[in-house]
């Protein structure tokens, strides 16, 4: 459950608990003016009749009714209640029902039930009747229930319609508030998103509510430490991958020209110690054929070493000597199991030198593990110099699509391929083909030009 339909349940809960506090209320202040007034009709008819005995005795006639009910119908009295006088002898009995009492019961049976359970609307008013030290009788006053049932009926119908009115008002604009008050916590949480997916250069707008506020600049402080940081990174990851090649650069220099040389250097003196051998020392021969024949083992596995360390034809010749010959190689090894194509659109000279060298680390990688695990017949590397600044590297077989093949975390399995291409701000994505293989799809900006 959201944070904003929360809160409205909570604001319901809380009206419900209102209305039936007020309902209450409503119910216990409808009896007191009811007994209140029960009770000043009970006075009344004490101090008639105290009046009426007065006046008895004063003109000693007895003659006259006592008590004269007639003079009760003059006092306001509840409407429905009935008064009774009543007397310590039987003969004296006097009783007087308004006569607006009703006769129908326009309340809900349940709500006669409860007001009668919790209210007690039948009350009784006794008040006695004393006179020169003695009592002639008792007034007793009773309210109608059906009548006092009725009337709060009515005032919980309309305290509860005004309340309830009220309260649905006050509930759609504080529904609307909380709306306005907590966009700026969708927008946060859109821009959060964003951000996860990488999209760093996303910013927070300023909110009018001061908490938001500072949330969006806390958030936005911490976007652009994070962006500046990855920059960071980023530029570290090309010194160290550029620092890594010219460290290879220089070591199959050095084994080319120091390493290289001893091993033609061998080659030569025992091709020429092996023609010489053949007059002087025949027996000989044979071991010098076998020198000869390590020695050049030694020289092929040299030039496979240097291929991998630092091609000469990418430093002596560009990228696209170097990517055919390498495609060139690879069709020498495979005998025929497996063609590889190269096509390329565009300039590859115009490229930096270090991206070029990344191009072909990339290539280089990808052929490699669609000869160790692919099983293909077919593959094709597609390079294509945009005109939006941006170069396109496609490289797909039709053999088994194995994504394992790139978990290798030691050299430059997909760990690499992807750090590589972070680091150059590029894209890469992989996906299968319909009929089988793999398709490793990149995206390079050419940038890396200019930086250069």
């Amino acid at each position: 459950m959201n944070l904003q339909l929360q809160l409205f349940v909570r604001i319901l809960i809380i009206a419900v608990i209102c209305i039936v506090s007020s309902a209450w209320y409503v119910l216990y202040q409808t009896n007191p003016p009811a007994l209140n007034e029960a009770e000043a009709t009970a006075s009344k008819i004490e101090h008639q009749i105290r009046q009426q005995l007065l006046q008895m005795f004063q003109r000693y006639d007895f003659t006259q009714s006592f008590p004269d009910i007639g003079l009760w119908n003059k006092i306001d009295s509840v409407p429905g209640s009935c008064t009774q006088f009543l007397s310590r002898t039987q003969s004296r009995q006097r009783s007087l029902c308004n006569a607006t009492q009703a006769s129908n019961k326009d309340y809900p049976i349940w709500f006669g039930h409860f007001y009668t359970q919790f209210f007690n609307p039948g009350v009784e008013v006794k008040r006695s009747v004393n006179f020169n030290a003695i009592k002639y009788g008792t007034i007793l006053v009773t309210l109608n229930v059906d009548i006092e049932t009725a009337r709060a009926w009515h005032n919980l119908q309309a305290a509860l319609g005004v309340l309830v009115v009220t309260i649905m008002a006050l509930c759609c604009l504080v529904f609307i508030t909380i709306n306005r008050m907590l966009k700026p916590a969708k927008d946060i949480v859109a821009g959060l998103e964003k951000m996860r997916a990488g999209d760093l250069a996303i910013r927070l707008p300023d909110f009018d509510i001061a908490e938001w506020k500072r949330t969006s600049h806390a958030i936005n402080a911490l976007v652009s430490t994070q962006q500046n940081i990855m920059a960071e990174n980023k530029q570290l990851s090309i010194k160290i991958m550029n620092t890594q090649e010219e460290e290879h650069r220089y070591i199959s220099r050095e084994l080319h020209d120091e390493f290289g040389q001893c091993l033609a250097g061998i080659n030569a003196v025992t091709t020429s110690a092996s023609q010489s051998a053949k007059n002087t020392c025949p027996e000989i021969v044979e071991e010098l054929n076998s020198i000869r024949h390590i020695t050049g083992h030694m020289m092929s596995a040299l030039r496979d070493l240097l291929t991998r360390l630092r091609p000469a034809e990418l430093d002596e010749l560009g990228l696209e000597t170097s990517l055919k010959q390498l495609i060139k190689s690879w069709n020498q090894r495979s005998s025929g199991k497996t063609h590889y194509s190269l096509s390329l659109v565009g300039n590859m000279d115009e490229l930096a030198e270090t991206l070029a060298v990344h191009i072909y680390r990339i290539v280089q990688e990808c052929l490699t593990n669609i000869a160790k695990h692919a099983s293909a017949e077919h593959a094709e590397v597609n390079i294509n110099i945009q005109e939006e600044n941006a170069l396109s590297l496609i490289i797909k077989d039709d053999g088994v699509a194995d994504l394992s093949a790139f978990s290798s975390s030691n050299g430059l399995g997909l760990l690499g391929i992807h750090e590589r291409v972070a680091a150059l701000g590029g894209d890469l994505s992989l996906d299968t083909q319909i009929n089988g293989g793999l398709v490793v799809t990149i995206i390079l900006p050419m940038t890396q030009k200019a930086e250069a």
